[in-house]
């Protein structure tokens, strides 16, 4: 290499990971500031006049893409899809609901806000109140800016009869939860609203009460003609109904209402080349995993049927709502969203049914989006996640951005203009630290903890893990979309080694870090910006896969130290996550 080079300049054998991002982190101020002055954009440039825009999210509970559930839905289709554009390659970073909708409203990975499971102590709303996520994420931001921010429905688990107070954002407007133990019963939901006495109900599907709630608060928010507002609808469906009976949590398949009792008699599980696979070859507990038996495969094709079912008064919550924002007058300056907290499996790998691995059945989710300046009718492949939602939700709205912010906004608007500098994203970690669980059976697994890379580009689409047993898996999904074959003992090390470098930036990072994770590596690198003024686009560094593939970095990646877990352990502890050098002698 170059003198010049400032790879020459550190003997490459003595570079650790602190050292890399130590020679980043000069960096991080300038990248932040930046952030923070290109998302101040003039409401002019995204249809708006002068008024904010309002923001409606349908946010489901455990819903599929890659099954095909949207399919089924035609009035979703008919007044958001058509209406809209639907992201297909949005994910959502750790496949579990209490850290992904945190996610979802904080803008933060998992490792950043700590709420990493379903219960306490190291997930729930216990664990969100203790950790006062509710100081600083997208609801306060939005309140500031004078929102009225209103949510019915799930939240997170853990929002009980004791523990039942509105978070910060929501405390002043209307907060209407669903309350634990009653949370996923279908016929007998309990809400609280406001901080106040519970609101039990029988024999009423949940679905309709939320829908005709929804319908109230609208109507009531479109007496206020100054405030712009947030809606959040968050039914349980099509996640399975729990019970808990004598200390013991019980799944049964999601009930729908009895007027769509009889639909989709026939509808079965999709056969994908992943389901129920003949050949075994995933690793820690899934490898471990006998072949599903047709007693098996007609129960999980029962719980397919069961799922669509629950989703028809959802479709028809869409289409109620949607009118009526139309006949408030709302509907034109609101943004609607559709999305759900993470995917789901049926017989994928011959896991019975569930989430919380890192395969695309229970990562890549729905999320469609209409509303000003936003294309119908479009499929975009750009990439995002549950992480990059408030930073689009204040895009939109015309707000600064937070520089803390693990995420860039997700491209939604037709006129790309209006996002300045950001960079599109290619890559973003997958994280678990919980113990694995089939719904619907006894099954769990300790073996459950692992972090992903995940790389999608021009050309390539990559899924790298490592799992706390220390087995690594290797995907190519432009030629293996299923995730059928392993290749990790395949792949050419050179490969690998900028798969190991990136999973070391993205288990750790924090806001610059997260959405440049190239410009750790390679501190050297110029902005894109400066490069194409100075030198053109090809001088400008590495910036992506393709660029850090270059042969002049071989020897640089392979001196590099690799990431790998202490001990399989059901929590996020940042001393069981290390680095082992490549060299021993350092």
């Amino acid at each position: 290499m170059k003198s010049t080079s400032l790879l020459a300049a550190v003997p490459v054998a003595l570079i650790s990971f602190s050292q890399i991002v130590a020679a980043a982190s000069s960096a991080q101020d300038h990248f932040a500031s930046s952030f923070v002055e290109d998302n101040h954009h003039h409401d002019q440039d995204h249809g708006q006049h002068n008024q904010k825009p309002n923001f409606l999210v349908f946010l489901t509970d455990d819903q599929d893409r890659r099954m095909n559930s949207l399919d089924h839905l035609p009035l979703v289709k008919k007044y958001i899809r058509d209406e809209g554009t639907e992201f297909t390659n949005y994910y959502t970073t750790t496949a579990m609901c209490c850290p992904s909708r945190v996610s979802l409203w904080s803008g933060q990975f998992a490792h950043n806000h700590n709420v990493t499971d379903e219960s306490a102590p190291h997930g729930s709303y216990t664990k969100f109140v203790s950790q006062k996520i509710d100081k600083n994420w997208l609801p306060t931001w939005l309140e500031d800016a004078g929102y009225s921010n209103n949510y019915i429905g799930k939240f997170i688990n853990g929002v009980s009869p004791t523990l039942k107070q509105a978070p910060k954002g929501f405390d002043k407007h209307h907060w209407e939860p669903l309350i634990a133990p009653n949370i996923y019963t279908f016929y007998t939901p309990v809400f609280a609203t406001n901080n106040g006495p519970l609101e039990p109900h029988t024999g009423v599907y949940q679905t309709d009460i939320i829908s005709d709630k929804s319908i109230a608060i609208l109507d009531g928010l479109a007496k206020n003609k100054t405030n712009p507002f947030l809606f959040v609808i968050s039914p349980t469906a099509p996640h399975d109904e729990v019970w808990f009976v004598n200390g013991t949590t019980k799944f049964t398949p999601p009930v729908p209402a009895k007027r769509h009792e009889d639909l989709f008699k026939d509808a079965k599980a999709p056969r994908h080349p992943s389901f129920n696979p003949e050949v075994q070859d995933k690793v820690s507990w899934i490898g471990a995993l006998p072949r599903l038996d047709e007693s098996e495969v007609d129960r999980i094709d029962a719980i397919y049927r069961a799922r669509l079912q629950s989703l028809q008064a959802t479709d028809e919550l869409v289409e109620r709502i949607i009118k009526r924002l139309e006949h408030n007058g709302q509907l034109d300056n609101t943004y609607i969203v559709y999305t759900t907290d993470n995917g789901y499996h049926l017989g994928t790998h011959r896991m019975f049914s569930g989430k919380q691995t890192p395969y695309e059945e229970d990562t890549n989710i729905p999320f469609i989006i209409r509303g000003p300046g936003i294309a119908k009718g479009l499929k975009s492949n750009a990439v995002a996640t549950h992480t990059h939602f408030p930073a689009t939700v204040l895009t939109l709205a015309g707000l600064p951005v937070p520089e803390e912010l693990d995420a860039y906004s997700i491209p939604v608007l037709e006129n790309k203009a209006v996002y300045g500098k950001d960079a599109p994203t290619e890559a973003f970690a997958v994280e678990f630290w919980s113990a694995a669980m089939m719904e619907n059976t006894t099954f769990t697994s300790n073996l459950n903890t692992y972090k992903s890379v995940r790389l999608i580009g021009q050309g390539y689409n990559l899924l790298y893990t490592v799992w706390c047993t220390g087995e690594r898996e290797y995907y190519d999904l432009v030629k293996d979309p299923f995730q059928v074959k392993n290749i990790f003992k395949e792949t050419k090390s050179t490969l690998l080694n900028r798969l190991d470098a990136l999973l070391n930036v993205l288990r750790t990072c924090k806001g610059p870090t997260c959405r440049d994770p190239w410009s750790v590596i390679h501190p050297e690198n110029k902005s894109i910006e400066e490069d194409n003024k100075k030198h053109g686009h090809h001088e400008r560094g590495v910036h992506s896969l393709t660029d850090a593939l270059n042969k002049k970095y071989d020897e640089f990646y392979a001196d590099l130290p690799k990431f790998s877990f202490e001990s399989c352990i059901q929590y996020y502890l940042s001393s069981n996550e290390h680095t082992i050098p490549v060299h021993t002698e350092l």
